[in-house]
């Protein structure tokens, strides 16, 4: 017996071969019979084909036209195709190819009274998978239908499985889309988060290093030199000066490096300096990068003249919320500071303001606090 591997389809058979068994497990597939369709203009042609495979579970149709067989082929599935050349040899072999790229799964067979080799080669060209003769007994179409059956068994499963396929490759795709959007966004996040790190690290060093240095200076005028000696060697050249507070409220010129300008005119600025922009910036706690004249202009107002051509950093130096100093590094706007000379800038401020603080508890551990930086005159008033 020749019986499909699928549930979906019934193999025709001869039922003259038939045993008890078989036709029992026929009736119970018949649901599942396959479709074959004969095509011919002959009716007596299509009678004696009919009633020989109708005598499996096949579903039998016949037509008289190309044109009606095509508006089935549309209809519904068609397993096996069976076209008399009657029809036409044109029609029959246009048939044949329009039913053979209609849908996967579709098998043809052409039936001739006396085929010839160039039927052959047209058939096998219309993508037939047989060339028969139209007086073939019922024993030998059997047999060639069970063998179309098979072929379109194989060629729609091959369709199913290319389909699951080709769905699966689409969500791997749209998978593989996504895995490579979160792969770079994770590497965009791990650049940003070395590049911070290393930052970090950069600062951690920079604090640690000077911090060495400064911890030494217990004496003011040292430690303002090692400030400036060590601002220089990080930024390169540049304009520096530190302003400190008197008693007065007042700021007065500590320590200052002049990298570009005349001895005159830098006494001279850096005199207008102590008294107009160090105070404007004794209550701010955060740093202060000028780098256009409308900046300078907003910070200075009548003496923004001294800066205009400058860029500008401004540090102001808090200990325990008391201003200590003002720290002011500027140059030339055509040697621009860049983001790293900013950070190390905050960072001197920030640890030459606490070692300014321990210098002063030094230097006036014996006094109540309410009298460092009086003179005699004022204590003993």
């Amino acid at each position: 017996m020749d019986q499909s591997s699928e549930p979906t389809r019934q193999t025709p058979m001869d039922c003259a071969s038939l045993t008890p068994e078989d036709t029992t497990e026929l009736e119970q597939l018949a649901d599942n019979s396959a479709q074959i369709l004969i095509v011919s203009s002959q009716k007596d042609f299509r009678d004696r084909i009919g009633d020989i495979l109708g005598q499996s579970d096949c579903s039998v149709r016949a037509v008289a036209s190309s044109e009606q067989a095509q508006t089935l082929m549309h209809e519904g599935i068609v397993d096996l195709v069976l076209i008399d050349r009657a029809i036409g040899e044109h029609d029959a072999f246009e048939l044949c190819a329009a039913c053979s790229s209609a849908e996967p799964g579709v098998v043809t067979i052409i039936l001739a009274d006396n085929p010839s080799f160039h039927d052959a080669i047209r058939a096998m060209r219309s993508g037939a998978v047989d060339l028969l003769r139209s007086d073939i007994n019922s024993d030998q179409l059997f047999e060639h239908v069970n063998s179309g059956l098979d072929r379109a068994r194989h060629l729609r499963k091959r369709e199913r499985r290319a389909l699951r396929l080709r769905g699966l490759c689409l969500r791997l795709n749209a998978a593989r889309q996504e895995v490579s959007q979160h792969v770079g966004e994770l590497c965009s996040d791990l650049v940003e988060a070395y590049q911070d790190l290393s930052g970090q690290i950069e600062h951690i060093g920079i604090a640690s290093e000077l911090n060495s240095l400064l911890r030494q200076e217990l004496d003011l005028e040292c430690l303002l030199r090692t400030t400036l000696e060590y601002l220089l060697s990080k930024i390169g050249s540049t304009n520096a000066a530190i302003f400190l507070p008197s008693s007065t409220g007042e700021f007065s010129l500590g320590a200052y490096v002049n990298y570009d300008r005349s001895k005159d005119e830098a006494e001279v600025m850096l005199d207008h300096l102590a008294a107009v922009l160090a105070p404007r910036f004794e209550k701010r706690t955060d740093s202060v990068w000028l780098r256009d004249p409308d900046q300078v202009a907003a910070c200075m107002e009548d003496e923004a003249h001294w800066l205009e051509d400058s860029e500008t950093l401004i540090v102001p130096c808090h200990e325990s919320g008391e201003c200590l100093a003002v720290l002011i590094a500027f140059r030339d706007r055509k040697s621009p500071f860049v983001e790293e000379d900013h950070r190390t800038v905050e960072v001197l401020g920030d640890l030459f303001g606490r070692q300014l603080a321990r210098v002063i508890n030094v230097h006036h551990r014996h006094m109540p606090k309410d009298e460092w930086g009086l003179d005699e005159d004022s204590r003993a008033a």
